[in-house]
Order: C-alpha cells, then sequence, then structure tokens
C-alpha cells in the first residue's frame, strides 16, 4: 500500500505529454512502467480468491499508459483491494503462473502463498520504480530520494548514518 500512495503522490505530478513520451531510445515510458506494474497487481487482485494467479494474462490496459490520472485511480483500486487482506492470510495457499522464458510454450503453474506474492509485488514495483525514476531525471523530474529503493536498503541506510554519526 505504501509503494502504491508513493505512485500516486508521483503521479499526479506528471503532465500525460511526460508520462507517455519516451526519454530514451528504446526505453518504455513512464505510463509503460506504470502500467506494466499495475497490471501485475491487477492479476494479483483477480486471482487470489480462486487462489491461482497467472501473471502471463494481464489485462493490458492502454488507457493506464498514457494517462496518469486512470494509473492514480487504478492504484487507488488496488489499495482498496489490498487493505482487505488480513495478516493471516499470508500463509494461504496459491498456485502461480509465469513464462519465465525456459522455451517451454506450457503454463507451468507452481505453488505459492498469497504472503510470498505480496512480497514479489513489492520487489517489482521497487525495479519499476528504479526505471521510472531514471526516465524521469531525464527530464528534470526528482521522483524523491526514497523512491525505487527497496525497504531493506532504506534501513541499512539509515543505519549507516546512525552508525556514523
Amino acid at each position: 500500500v505504501r509503494f502504491l500512495e508513493q505512485g500516486i503522490d508521483l503521479l499526479g505530478r506528471l503532465t500525460p505529454e511526460i508520462y507517455s513520451t519516451p526519454t530514451r531510445p528504446g526505453w518504455a515510458p513512464v505510463g509503460t512502467q506504470f502500467r506494466h506494474m499495475l497490471d501485475h497487481y491487477r492479476t494479483f487482485v483477480e486471482g487470489r480468491e480462486a487462489g491461482r494467479i497467472d501473471y502471463d494474462a494481464r489485462l493490458r490496459d492502454g488507457r493506464t499508459e498514457t494517462d496518469p490520472a486512470e494509473a492514480a485511480a487504478q492504484a487507488r483500486t488496488m489499495i482498496s483491494e489490498l487493505e482487505r487482506i488480513h495478516v493471516e492470510d499470508g500463509s494461504r495457499a496459491l498456485a502461480v503462473q509465469m513464462d519465465t522464458g525456459g522455451g517451454q510454450r506450457v503454463p507451468d503453474w507452481r505453488p505459492s502463498s498469497l504472503g510470498r506474492e505480496l512480497q514479489f509485488l513489492v520487489s517489482h514495483t521497487v525495479h519499476h520504480y528504479a526505471l521510472i525514476k531514471l526516465l524521469l531525471e531525464d527530464v528534470g523530474i526528482d521522483a524523491g530520494a526514497d523512491f525505487g529503493v527497496a525497504p531493506s536498503s532504506l534501513a541499512y541506510q539509515a543505519r549507516s548514518a546512525l552508525a556514523s554519526h
């Protein structure tokens, strides 16, 4: 939820032009990064009740790529859904499928848990936020020092700062 809120804050500062225009040759624009990340949340939310999450069957909603307000609205919806999950649900078993590039074109369902998939979403979000941060630096927008930084890295930096004082 904290990471989605961080994204909503940034989305509120972006124009549709900056959001949807590539800033680096060969790189997807900020909007594509956000859309891709939000697609994973939506797939998680839609599959968790049935206990089967197929990350390859993402919606890939084009509106989310071009409209930062639409991306923020979808992030708010994901927050509402995530807030319905209870801590004790973390060990709930799930089956997860994702093409890992091994060449097999058959579904590869693997056991997981709701908590593990939430960990995946955090890691995936941080990764895409780091890319978004780089893309926005190209157009002079500061996403913030904590944007795109893993929680463990932030904790390490805080400990290091305390130790140096």
